[in-house]
């Protein structure tokens, strides 16, 4: 009964998306994500931690809309450093991301997404919830070739406080194309199947589409490199093995600094043994993994 109810709602929306005038659409997906994203977003702060292989950023962990525990990384960073509460977000849920905390808390940003009903539901949302919030929220596919024209539009150059990219995918040649002249923290998902040891991405393909398989992102070795050339120090990884936090060089004493292979986080808790040898098989034998 629940596989054919949640077909009958595929259907009925890709229906209303075809036949519906774009206004009754939005009030159509407002209504089907309304309380998700109230349960979602206005929730207590959440504190279990992932892994036991963590630094002393991690005892600030909690997560109330990120992901995993991203929430309060962010928060203890920029009590740290000096902000004027501006970010950049590449990659989003409706309800779920690095961003939607700092939102609650009167943050101006941009957030851009290539699923347009992911864009859509988030929009109706904060105009209902967080009529004042000044965001800019953009469907666009990101590749190294737009990068810098999303997050900067000409004649709107600003500093960034915060911007963080998880487009599971070309993550590491849309970085190394992204100017980081204004950046303060840049928050980049790691691909953790890949391991400690090596520079390792996937090759460039702006036509990429997700899989579950391991095959897609860069390494964190990788991504510390590339960051590390221009300026950035990692300084924590979320206990869930998700995501990478790198500050500008300007406030790393501040910090501890990171080793990306002593710190590494890698715990793939929602796969069982047999899922996880069989990824790390086909990334193993993969022609699209490159070392960088």
């Amino acid at each position: 009964m629940k596989k054919s109810k949640t077909l009958f709602i595929r259907l009925l929306h890709n229906y209303l998306r075809k036949v519906s005038p774009n206004f009754l659409f939005k009030y159509y997906l407002f209504f089907r994500t309304v309380r998700t994203f109230k349960k979602k977003v206005f929730v207590e702060k959440q504190f279990k931690k992932f892994s036991k292989n963590l630094s002393a950023i991690n005892n600030h962990e909690y997560k109330i809309t990120s992901q995993n525990n991203e929430d309060g990384i962010i928060e203890f960073i920029f009590k740290t450093i000096p902000n004027n509460k501006y970010f950049v977000e590449i990659g989003f849920g409706f309800h779920e991301s690095n961003s939607l905390n700092l939102i609650k808390k009167n943050w101006d940003g941009r957030l851009v997404d290539f699923d347009i009903d992911e864009t859509q539901a988030l929009k109706t949302n904060l105009s209902f919830f967080f009529p004042k919030s000044k965001i800019d929220i953009i469907n666009a596919k990101v590749v190294k070739d737009n990068i810098n024209e999303l997050v900067q539009p000409k004649n709107t150059i600003r500093k960034i406080d915060f911007f963080s990219l998880d487009i599971d995918g070309n993550d590491y040649w849309v970085l190394n194309a992204l100017d980081l002249t204004n950046i303060k923290v840049i928050c980049c998902e790691y691909n953790h199947w890949l391991g400690p040891e090596k520079k390792l991405s996937l090759k460039y393909d702006p036509n990429f589409i997700f899989t579950d398989n391991g095959i897609w992102g860069a390494s964190l070795l990788a991504l510390t490199e590339l960051l590390k050339e221009r300026g950035f120090s990692l300084v924590a990884l979320d206990s869930s093995g998700t995501n990478a936090f790198f500050v500008n060089k300007k406030y790393i004493d501040l910090f501890e600094v990171l080793s990306p292979v002593k710190n590494f986080i890698s715990v793939g808790r929602f796969y069982n043994d047999e899922k996880k040898k069989k990824i790390y098989k086909e990334v193993k034998t993969s022609k699209l993994i490159i070392e960088v």
